[in-house]
């Protein structure tokens, strides 16, 4: 584990969609709900699971709870935030061993925070996941000094 995140709220999974769900409480400034999803995607003809994350609020067209991952909500927890969302790939993998994660910020500022976190995590993630990434219409191993357009995430075969 790279760190301790906050316990789930719930951990949720629907099988007729294929979607894996968890919520948790962001507990830094304020208290704010997060959620994360794996949702199936297809991109460039082959099949992933799209690692989405953000605040869980009520959507003011539905009246629904959505995942709003354009919000920053800059509450002074990155780290913990991070390890929650990491934790579940624990779980996502127990459930699809052999899937590939897709991770696509919602801007180019948060795909380069994402790098950045994998980069300065590499010695904890490495030994568990394969981590690629989508440039210049290929996907290639992970490297600090590149620019994705998405990140790619397999268990390793242990």
């Amino acid at each position: 584990m790279i760190g301790e995140p906050y316990p789930f709220l719930s951990e949720n999974y629907d099988k007729k969609n294929d979607i894996l769900f968890f919520t948790f409480l962001s507990q830094g400034e304020e208290v704010i709900p997060k959620a994360i999803a794996f949702t199936p995607i297809e991109k460039h003809s082959t099949q992933y699971y799209n690692w989405g994350f953000g605040d869980l609020v009520i959507s003011n067209q539905t009246g629904e709870y959505i995942i709003d991952d354009k919000i920053e909500s800059n509450n002074g927890d990155i780290k913990t935030v991070f390890y929650t969302v990491v934790s579940t790939l624990t779980v996502f993998f127990g459930i699809h061993p052999d899937a590939t994660v897709h991770v696509e910020g919602s801007n180019r500022q948060r795909m380069e925070i994402y790098r950045g976190l994998i980069r300065r995590h590499w010695w904890q993630i490495e030994p568990f996941y394969e981590i690629r990434g989508f440039s210049k219409d290929a996907i290639v191993p992970f490297e600090p000094g590149i620019e994705f357009e998405y990140i790619l995430i397999s268990r390793k075969k242990l």
